[in-house]
C-alpha cells in the first residue's frame, strides 16, 4: 500500500468513525421514559427529540419548558369515539380560544395530513386552530412520551412537567378546566 493510499484508508476510517458518532449521538437524544409505569413521560425538560410533523411539512420539538399550560392530546382515526372525542376536545379549545397561557397539541398517530383531512371531513369536524394539529407518522414520538392507548392526554405544567393525565376519552366539558388550572399551579404527578 502506497503512502497516499495509507493517508485515504486512514482519512477514509476517521470519518467514518465520526459520522457513526453522530449517529449515535442523535439517536440517544431521547427523554428518558418509564414503560413499566402507566403514566407518561414525567418531564418535557429533560433534553433529547421529541418530534411531530406541522402541516406544511417542518417539525417541532416538543421538549423543553413549554413556559405555559402545554395539553398533549393522542388519537387514532382508527379508535372507536375518537371522532366523539375530538368533536368534544374542539369545542373545549374553542371555549378557551381567548387563553393564551394554554399550547394544544393534537397528535394523530400513524398518519398523514392528506388522510388526516379526509377524516376529518368525514366526521364533519372543523378544528378550531388548524395550528395545533400534527402528526406523528411513524409513532416514535407516540412511544417515546409513553402514550398507551389509542386515545390518551397528557397535561403539562409550563415547567414541562406532567401534571395530570387521562387515559382514554376525557370528560372535557367536566374535567378540562380543572386539570388545565391545575396543570397552571405547577402540580406535578411525581
Amino acid at each position: 500500500m502506497t503512502p497516499r493510499q495509507r493517508r485515504l484508508a486512514l482519512g477514509g476510517g476517521f470519518v467514518l468513525a465520526a459520522v457513526l458518532f453522530v449517529f449515535a449521538w442523535r439517536a440517544s437524544l431521547v427523554p428518558a421514559s418509564h414503560p413499566d409505569h402507566d403514566h407518561g413521560m414525567l418531564n418535557l425538560d429533560a433534553g433529547g427529540r421529541l418530534m411531530v410533523v406541522r402541516r406544511d411539512g417542518s417539525e417541532r420539538n416538543l421538549v423543553g419548558r413549554p413556559e405555559k399550560v402545554m395539553i398533549v392530546h393522542f388519537f387514532s382515526t382508527d379508535a372507536p369515539g375518537a371522532a366523539a372525542e375530538l368533536a368534544a376536545l374542539f369545542a373545549a379549545q374553542e371555549g378557551r380560544r381567548s387563553d393564551r397561557g394554554v399550547d394544544w397539541v393534537l397528535i394523530a398517530r400513524n398518519t398523514d395530513f392528506a388522510s388526516l383531512d379526509s377524516w376529518l371531513a368525514a366526521n364533519r369536524l372543523v378544528p378550531p386552530a388548524p395550528e395545533s394539529l400534527y402528526v406523528d407518522p411513524k409513532g416514535d414520538t407516540t412511544q417515546k412520551l409513553n402514550c398507551k392507548r389509542l386515545i390518551e392526554t397528557m397535561f403539562f405544567n409550563p415547567e414541562g412537567k406532567l401534571a395530570s393525565q387521562t387515559r382514554g376519552p376525557a370528560n372535557w366539558e367536566m374535567e378540562a378546566s380543572g386539570r388545565i388550572d391545575q396543570a397552571r399551579g405547577g402540580a406535578t404527578i411525581e
